[in-house]
Order: C-alpha cells, then structure tokens, then sequence
C-alpha cells in the first residue's frame, strides 16, 4: 500500500475522486425541486462513493495476480447474479435489469462487466503459441456469449454494446491474427448502414408518402436481405472449395468480401424481425430528431437545447433553465453532460473532458507499463469499457449517436455503475502501483 503515493499513482486517485465531486454537484443540482426542496439522490451518491472507496482499498490490499487465479469463481457468480436477475429481477423501463435488495437495487450486468474483464484476461494470458486462430476465435466467443445473451435478454442492448466494445478491445490486444476481428468489424460497419436506409424508409419515407412504389420496396425487404444474403454466401463457399482445389490470391480477395458482405445481409434480415417498434424509433430520431419530436426524438431534442444554452461559461451552477424547468428526462443518469454544458457552458464540458482524457492516458501507461500480460489485458478492458461509456454518452447527449441508456463514468448517479467504476479504478492502480512485481 505505501508504494500507492509514490510515481505518479496519487492521480489514479485524484481523478475519479474529482470526477465523483463534480457528480455530486450535478446531482445535487438536478435534484432542485419547484417548491424549493430537493430530491436528494445526490445523499445516496454520496453512501455510493463511501461504500465504493472501502471497496477498493480492500481490492488494493491484494496482489492482483491472486485476482487473477481466482477469476473463474467470479465469472461464474456473475453469471449467477444475471440468471437470478432474469428470474426474479425487477422491469425498470422495459429492461429486466434490476435485482431488489431491501430497499435497494443493484445491476448484476454492471458488475458482471469486471468479472468478464479480469476471466477474460486469463484466458488470453492461457492462449497457446500453436493453437489455430479460428479455434482461439470460437473458444474465446464461448467466454462472450453466455454473459452477453444474458444482458440481451432483459433486454438492455447499450450494456450488450459495452461488454462486445470490451471482448473486440481485449482480443485485439491478446490475438495474433487480428483477420477475423476486422472481417466482423466491417459486418458491423454493413450491417449499420443498412439498419439505418432501412429505418429510414420503412418508418419514415413510406409513412409520408404510403402510396409511392418504388424499387426501393424490392430492395429495403427482409426477404431481399435474406436472398442477397443466400447468394453471397453460397458464392463464397463456392469460390472457398475452388481455392482449395486451385489456390489463387484473386479467389480467395473475392471469398472474403462475398462472405462478409453475405454476412452481413444475413445479419440485417435477422435484425429486420428482432428489433422492437421503440428501438426502430431511436434508429429514427438518430437520424433526425425532428421526425418523433415528442417522442422518442424529445430527449434528444431537449438535450441539445440545453447545450446550445451553455454558450462558452454557461447559466451558472444551480440556475439552468432546462434543468429547473423539468424539461429534460434522465437528468441526472444518461443526460447529466448535457446539465453540466447548460450550467458550466463549452468551459465546464471541456474540463470534464479533459479529466477523462487524462485518465485515459493514465489506463494506456498502465497497459504499456504493466509487467505481465494479465495486467495489460485487465487495463485494456477497463479502458475499453470506460471509452464506451463516454463516446455513447456523450455522443447520445449531442445527438450523434442513437439514445442507449449509458451512464456517465463517476458523474452520473448510480451505485451498480459507481461501484463499478471505482472497482476497475483500483484493479488499474493494483497493477500500476505492483508493476515493478511481476
């Protein structure tokens, strides 16, 4: 423990606690009520952060490389916490998310985020030298997909988004051959586009004009993805069983883009039926705001008035007018970044930013720095689950990314997420500060 203050590891500390400080302060603001009072959530912040600080003293106190060896026992009650979840969890918003305890509540997909960083380090450490990249592939989808169609299944899609954000991040880090990743990447990449033509012409442009027929009807259809999807991958089986008999470079160019892009008409026809009228409808107001203005498209709507009304320095603390006025939902959860440009303006957002920035730095040094391959692929997870949350957030608050329902790291209020935080907080500093250890 005394080497914790010692080369640079006190702003480990710093950070996150400033970051909870400006929570506070948030929280405490967005809890103003007309008749002077306040809801005082910004108390109960502030329990979080003391509870989450013993916590990761006690995290501090042991080497995390015991952590480490013992991280199939937390994986597997994560895994518990979730199936109880989905049993006897209570439906916040839709989502069966929540599992009651007295009179608290706590998000077992939050925690399970942790455990599936530090198992999922261990794994990549344990990857043998010999052993195929399609195998390692499968096997570590396997350490993926039990936790991430739990999480789908309640169903909260922008946590499902953390935990794929944080497995493509680490299994960068721990692969050798990297192909695989970036064939599924540019799926991603397809599969979007084509989420966001078809969103836009289905619920949109033949609601405006229902009489119109046009090509696009053949095209944007789930049948016609499924039928290009057909074609694709029955062309890349083809030309794979080709290269087999005849090795050629051009054939085996044409396998890859065919199955790729086959890949990801498949994926978008499944997508077609799955996706809910809500989620349809986010995908919508993405685009524009304006189609749904008070409805799905208000949060967004109201979250850039907000900003747009911070000018350079802002309204001053306490005195927003979207923030009194009640006009933004979720103030003080998903769209706190948008009170704090509101109050604090374009220099309040930039602080903040910055913070984070910092911090993120901090995460790259300990991946850089750390002295055993568990290390850096605990520090790589962590950093990939907090760029997430910030790039959604912030990237939802000002409307270029669709609304998913992720908190702000340290500053928006939650004690699952908070607890989460400061957990992934201390492992960083148990490894920085034990990296002349190992």
């Amino acid at each position: 423990m005394k080497d914790i203050f010692k080369n640079n590891s006190i702003y480990f500390i710093i950070v996150p606690l400033v970051l909870s400080i400006i929570g506070i302060v948030f929280i405490l603001s967005t809890g103003q009520l007309s008749n002077g009072g306040n809801t005082n959530l910004y108390l109960k912040q502030i329990l979080w952060i003391c509870v989450g600080i013993v916590i990761a003293g006690f995290i501090l106190s042991i080497d995390y490389y015991y952590i480490v060896e013992t991280s199939f026992i937390y994986y597997v009650l994560g895994l518990i916490l979730l199936v109880i979840t989905l049993v006897f969890g209570r439906e916040v918003k839709g989502a069966k998310s929540w599992l009651g305890i007295g009179g608290l509540g706590i998000q077992a997909s939050e925690f399970m985020k942790i455990c599936y960083i530090i198992f999922y380090a261990k794994f990549l450490k344990n990857i043998s030298k010999d052993e195929h990249t399609v195998s390692v592939f499968i096997r570590s989808l396997g350490v993926l997909f039990v936790p991430l169609v739990l999480v789908l299944l309640q169903p909260d899609m922008g946590t499902a988004i953390v935990y794929c954000s944080i497995f493509t991040f680490m299994s960068f880090m721990g692969f050798k051959d990297i192909s695989i990743l970036l064939n599924i990447i540019m799926i991603g990449i397809i599969t979007a586009l084509l989420m966001l033509a078809y969103t836009y012409y289905q619920f949109y442009y033949i609601v405006q004009a229902p009489e119109s027929s046009s090509i696009l009807d053949i095209l944007l259809h789930p049948s016609t993805f499924f039928a290009i999807a057909t074609i694709l991958l029955l062309y890349a089986t083809i030309t794979f069983i080709i290269e087999l008999i005849q090795p050629a470079s051009w054939i085996n160019k044409f396998t890859r883009a065919s199955m790729v892009t086959g890949l990801a008409f498949l994926t978008m026809g499944i997508v077609s039926y799955v996706l809910k009228p809500y989620q349809w409808n986010r995908l919508l107001v993405f685009i524009n705001p304006e189609f749904d203005r008070l409805g799905s498209g208000y949060n967004t709507i109201q979250s850039q008035i907000a900003i747009g009304a911070g000018g350079m320095f802002g309204q001053g603390l306490f005195k927003g007018s979207q923030n009194l006025r009640g006009f933004l939902p979720e103030k003080h959860t998903d769209f706190i970044f948008a009170i704090i440009a509101e109050e604090t303006g374009f220099v309040g957002c930039f602080v903040v930013m910055a913070l984070y920035a910092f911090y993120s730095y901090l995460i790259v040094k300990t991946i850089n720095l750390a002295k055993d391959l568990e290390g850096a692929y605990i520090a790589s997870g962590i950093l990939a689950m907090f760029i997430t949350h910030i790039g959604i957030n912030i990237g939802m608050n000002i409307g270029v990314i669709p609304v998913t329902g992720l908190p702000l790291p340290f500053i928006s209020y939650g004690g699952s997420f908070y607890l989460t935080c400061i957990m992934s907080s201390a492992l960083l500093l148990n490894i920085y500060s034990r990296r002349f250890v190992h």
